[in-house]
């Protein structure tokens, strides 16, 4: 099958409401701007309302699954023939459900990050901005099989309101960062993962890239580029998920029946940009 010569089409979803973020923002397009293909058209997208406070679970699920929420929101990806959607938060919120009513590749920065540093090193580990999250990606880390690989990870003890504040002074934020990698080295990581699309921007552009030979892996960046290798194989081969078990999907009108019941919102249209172009 010949790969279609036009633009590739990024979704990219935040978990938080990113349009009130503009310093996250504004960092996150110019990363992702210096590494995505010049044919690569990335749209930055977060959720229409919800809290900042990312470290609950409840207020995962909130944000996640409610109208303009992220499941909503990568339904409206696949309306608008998106190539594929890159989930932007570490929770990797939505994914698995996703990967359910979709045909378009959605891969999440943990799930991405994870299954990646088994492929730099022997053994993996993080730092979550508060000790909650690292719980969460531990148990995240035995879900994707990888718990022989990964050690516990670490954390900032921040919120995500306190992390917003290392854009602007990074100091803390950098120093805190350098002190828990330097102890999960110490303890084997040989891959170490900002776990989280926020303290990544801010780790990337900082430029710190290893700490004692043990490599800091680019996580957002990693994610980008995986989408637009995993939308090309899709372009090309036809890949998609397995419909066998976990992925298998509705069936007939379903999901029509559910966008109704649960007040899911319809894709906006969009204005016609250039190849290569980054999308508010």
């Amino acid at each position: 099958m010949a790969v279609r010569n036009e633009i590739m089409k990024i979704w990219w979803q935040s978990s938080s409401p990113i349009h009130r973020l503009h310093d996250y923002r504004n960092a996150l397009g110019a990363q992702l701007e210096a590494v995505k293909r010049a044919d690569t058209e990335i749209r930055i997208s977060g959720v229409d309302n919800g809290s900042m406070d990312l470290h609950f679970n409840a207020v995962v699920a909130l944000n996640n699954f409610g109208p303009g929420g992220v499941l909503n929101k990568i339904l409206q990806a696949a309306d608008a023939g998106y190539d594929a959607v890159a989930i932007g938060c570490f929770l990797d919120p939505a994914m698995q459900e996703a990967r359910e009513l979709v045909s378009i590749p959605v891969l999440g920065l943990g799930e991405t990050s994870m299954l990646t540093a088994c492929m730099f090193g022997q053994r993996f580990s993080g730092i979550a901005f508060h000790e909650k999250q690292s719980q969460y990606y531990d148990r995240r880390a035995f879900e994707y099989g990888l718990s022989s690989r990964h050690i516990p990870f670490g954390n900032l003890g921040m919120d995500f309101t306190r992390v917003q504040d290392g854009f602007a002074r990074p100091g803390e934020m950098t120093e805190r960062f350098m002190t828990e990698a330097t102890r999960l080295s110490r303890l084997g990581a040989e891959v170490i993962l900002a776990a989280c699309a926020t303290v990544n921007a801010i780790i990337s552009r900082e430029r710190i890239r290893e700490v004692e030979g043990t490599l800091i892996l680019d996580s957002n960046a990693v994610l980008l580029k995986s989408a637009e290798s995993m939308a090309e194989l899709h372009r090309s081969i036809g890949l998609e998920s397995s419909r066998r078990l976990l992925y298998k999907g509705p069936e007939g009108g379903a999901l029509a029946e559910w966008r109704k019941i649960y007040g899911l919102k319809p894709a906006a249209a969009e204005p016609a940009k250039a190849a290569g172009s980054l999308a508010a």
